[in-house]
């Protein structure tokens, strides 16, 4: 296994977050089934927004890693 620690951060930071996404999901789905009168539109609209912010955080970071890596392996040259 050759990642770097960045690498080693990146994956185990999004396993966290996805792991407590999910909790977050079957909570609201577990009060939904359970209670259906409580409005769980609010945690629902929270949920979308940290997936959605998450899913930019990597997609930029790994866009940002293929840039250096094509800057370092001399493509981009002006």
């Amino acid at each position: 296994m050759n990642r770097s620690t960045i690498d080693i951060v990146v994956i185990i930071f999004a396993a966290m977050v996805a792991l407590e996404l999910v909790i977050s999901v079957l909570g609201v789905l577990y009060i939904r089934i359970q209670h259906p009168e409580i409005d769980t539109s609010r945690a629902g609209e929270t949920i979308a927004g940290i997936t959605t912010t998450i899913v930019g955080a990597l997609v930029g970071f790994i866009g940002g890693r293929a840039t250096g890596r094509a800057e370092a392996n001399g493509a981009n040259k002006t």
